[in-house]
């Protein structure tokens, strides 16, 4: 079995507010609530990402805009959407438990990287080749893609071994395995062709285009596929309507 806390219960007393009828309903109440909470908390993750590039291109337009990290710069409008979007993402994975210890590890590490992403924004200029893939901000944004991952292709898995219709465990394996390498993939392409670049400066002008800005969108809605795929599962798993 996965490595789980004990479920939660509540111990009879005679210093009680309730009698044991009445606190046990309501304890079945609060179950079934911090549960819906939970789903809500895991669908909320992939709204925020699924929406982020979006909300950045309606507030600050596509043309001129090379990268998700450069609209920081666009507008106050932008800037707020941003790093909003992104503190809320790392508080989220703070609050939000796996089914093991090293599990919460990971997903903190990977909220402190979202709020570091957010902190130290990139510099105002596009294009560069090669040096803003030493920034804090890079360093901060693969960290954060690769925890998601390590959670998406390792832990899930220890999870979803325990379904027992083999046609779902395989779908879930698969939706899994495919959004975990998909945010691997994503800064592991960006850094690639930076440190290629590197070496041609003259093409780096030429070449400021908006495909960065697309394959970033491309990792994080892999990021927000993950948490729809998670609420899914859980929801299956839970029989939550």
């Amino acid at each position: 079995m996965p490595d789980q806390e004990a479920p939660f219960d509540v111990q009879d007393s005679p210093d009680d507010l309730l009698d044991a009828a009445d606190k046990r309903h309501f304890q079945q109440i609060f179950n079934k609530q911090a549960v819906r909470a939970y789903l809500y908390l895991s669908f909320g993750m992939g709204v925020i990402a699924f929406s982020l590039p979006i909300l950045l291109v309606l507030a600050g337009g596509y043309e001129g805009h090379y990268s998700i990290s450069y609209f920081y710069h666009v507008s106050d409008t932008c800037q707020n959407i941003l790093v909003g979007c992104l503190c809320a993402t790392g508080l989220f994975l703070f609050l939000f438990h796996g089914l093991s210890n090293v599990e919460n590890w990971i997903l903190n590490l990977a909220g402190a990287a979202a709020i570091s992403v957010a902190m130290n924004p990139m510099r105002a200029q596009q294009c560069r080749a090669g040096d803003d893939m030493l920034s804090v901000h890079a360093a901060s944004a693969i960290l954060f893609f690769a925890c998601l991952a390590v959670v998406a292709v390792i832990f899930s898995k220890r999870r979803i071994k325990h379904i027992k219709d083999p046609a779902r465990r395989r779908a879930f394996e698969t939706a899994y395995n495919a959004a975990g390498f998909a945010m691997i993939a994503m800064p592991a392409a960006v850094a690639a062709t930076h440190f290629l670049r590197k070496a041609d400066v003259a093409a780096v002008a030429a070449d400021c285009t908006h495909w960065i800005f697309w394959i970033e969108c491309f990792g994080i809605w892999a990021f927000a596929f993950y948490w729809f795929v998670k609420t899914l599962e859980y929801r299956l798993l839970l029989r939550i309507r």
